[in-house]
């Protein structure tokens, strides 16, 4: 597996694997018509496009990607909010999940220098939950956010350094 820089050329491939992803996590969370506005309205290309560009131009943003046989598997997208940084954006495809992929897209952030970091995901998905922390994410707090025009708890875990 190779873990390198998103490209431009990369937001096809990138959108395709968070819509995939995501309606395969929160099938059962939300709405009919939450999922359709996702759809809809998340991950356009041309806003994967910028976030991009604003990685490959700025300090204080990571957009990287998995690749597995020539192909994107996955991706990770952070930003650095006064210090400390968050991942906004990380997915894997339902295929290759549980292969270590999630892990190595943090650990190359960590690796470029990003720490300390936090992510912020919907309470009920509890499998992104136990990975975080499985991987020494400790469970900080809970909000709540509309997403999608559905009202949804949300966890803010943080990683923890021993």
């Amino acid at each position: 597996m190779e873990i390198r820089e998103a490209i431009p050329t990369d937001a096809a491939r990138i959108h395709d694997i968070a819509i995939t992803s995501w309606m395969d996590t929160y099938e059962e969370i939300y709405s009919e018509s939450s999922k359709a506005h996702f759809v809809q309205e998340a991950y356009p290309q041309e806003k994967v496009v910028r976030a991009i560009r604003t990685a490959e131009e700025a300090r204080g943003e990571y957009f990287n990607v998995a690749i597995i046989e020539e192909e994107i598997v996955g991706f990770i997208h952070a930003i650095d909010v006064d210090g400390t940084w968050e991942i906004v954006r990380l997915y894997v495809l339902p295929k290759y999940q549980q292969n270590g992929i999630g892990r190595k897209l943090i650990r190359e952030l960590e690796h470029q220098g990003a720490s300390p970091i936090e992510v912020y995901v919907e309470s009920r998905n509890y499998k992104a939950r136990q990975f975080l922390v499985s991987f020494g994410f400790r469970e900080e707090s809970e909000t709540t956010e509309e997403i999608f025009g559905q009202v949804e708890p949300v966890t803010r875990l943080k990683r923890i350094y021993e």
